[in-house]
């Protein structure tokens, strides 16, 4: 009876620590990836230079301060999507968003600075 006993005794605690470290197990392997850092960085390096561009552009007066106070809006607005993304980190998802967006940012610039008409698409 006590072989019986001890028997059942262990295995309950294998089955105590061996449940909690598989279901752990588990779920880290469902965890998203997300980008890297240096994909990050980039990002916000490509963010940084359209910025920049923007207020170059101004000064030179390629493009009018109205095209200049969308573009500006746009890069705020990504700006702030991916200071509120990076709270939590960032998932695969959002930053291909984030992406999207930023070369999209870029893309208007480059429309903006061509047109040579002073207004906004």
């Amino acid at each position: 009876m006590r072989k019986l006993l001890a028997s059942v005794a262990l295995a309950t605690a294998t089955i105590a620590v061996a449940v909690p470290a598989a279901a752990e197990a588990q779920r880290s392997a469902y965890r998203p990836l997300g980008p890297s850092r240096q994909a990050i960085n980039e990002l916000l390096r490509d963010l940084n230079r359209a910025e920049n561009g923007i207020e170059r552009s101004v000064q030179r007066r390629i493009i009018s301060r109205r095209e200049a106070a969308g573009l500006r809006r746009e890069a705020s607005q990504i700006r702030f999507q991916l200071n509120r993304a990076a709270r939590n980190g960032i998932g695969g998802r959002e930053f291909a968003s984030l992406r999207h967006q930023v070369n999209r940012l870029e893309q208007r610039l480059r429309i903006e600075r061509r047109d040579r008409d002073g207004r906004r698409y």
